[in-house]
Order: structure tokens, then sequence, then C-alpha cells
């Protein structure tokens, strides 16, 4: 070697501050990347933020329509259905498939979709007039090979198809 010259082991040994400022900036970016990670799976546990049905009255008529809202974690996807049950009955009326976020593990925005389908004559029509219930699902994706279970929403409404 060079006399005069300090080798890498030298510098090492003597805490060098370059050497120092790469420690840092190293343990910064892993606890950044703990922290993000904590609050992604969190995220993935609790997928289901938010889930709202409405309708404008309880008595079901044709043309009247039901709101559904649901806002997610962003980590996957969500899937919605919108049915109406009357006994043993239960007859889908719509459904909805929110996205997740394009960098689901980085991004911590929450994800929201709404769906508002009208009830229709010949929906109604399989249905006898009475009380039903009307019942919003939603399920989120598997992640770390758990399906979360669903967050239901339900509302008493009676059906009048004539």
């Amino acid at each position: 070697m060079a006399a005069g010259r300090p080798s890498v082991a030298d510098l090492a040994s003597k805490g060098s501050r370059l050497l120092r400022v790469v420690q840092r900036v190293v343990i910064i970016v892993a606890l950044l990347h703990v922290a993000i990670g904590a609050w992604s799976a969190y995220r993935a546990w609790v997928q289901v933020r938010q889930l709202e049905l409405k309708v404008v009255s309880p008595d079901l008529k044709a043309g009247m329509p039901a709101l559904v809202h649901v806002v997610s974690s962003g980590r996957t996807f969500v899937n919605v259905r919108l049915e109406l049950v009357q006994g043993t009955r239960a007859v889908m009326l719509a459904t909805l498939r929110v996205a997740p976020s394009r960098e689901a593990f980085y991004d911590p925005r929450t994800r929201q979709g709404t769906m508002m389908p009208s009830f229709t004559t010949e929906f109604l029509a399989q249905f006898q007039p009475g009380p039903a219930i009307l019942r919003a699902t939603a399920t989120g994706g598997p992640q770390w090979t758990r399906t979360p279970p669903p967050v239901v929403e339900e509302m008493s409404v009676i059906v009048r198809n004539r």
C-alpha cells in the first residue's frame, strides 16, 4: 500500500464520517419501511372500513333506488353484493368490485365505491308483498392465506310490487 493513504479498514475503525452517514441513512430507510409495513399489515387485516346502505323509503316500489357506499383500505380488492331476502328466497340485485391501490403496500389512501341500482318491476315481481330484508355484504380479498369475515349491513323493508 501507498504510504500515508489509509485503508478502508482503518477508516472504518476510526469511525469515518462517511461511514456514519451511510449507516444512519440505512437505519432511517429501514425504520421507515418497518413503519410502512406495520400500517400496511393493519390495512391487510382490516380491509372494509365502512359500508353504508340507504334507501329513500323502507317501502320498496319499482323505480326506487338503493344506495350502497363502501370504503376499503385499498390493500386488496373488495366485492360488494346487494340482495333482497324474503323468507328463504334471496335474489341479488347488484354487485360492485372496488379495485386496490396500484402500489398497495406503500399507498395508505382508502379506496371508495358507490352503486345505486334501482328496483325494477321484474325484480320486485319475484317477491310476495310484505316484509323483507335488504342486505349489503362487503368481502375483502385474501391476504396472508386469510380471507376476512364479511361486513354486512341490513335494513328492514316492505316489498310493494303493485
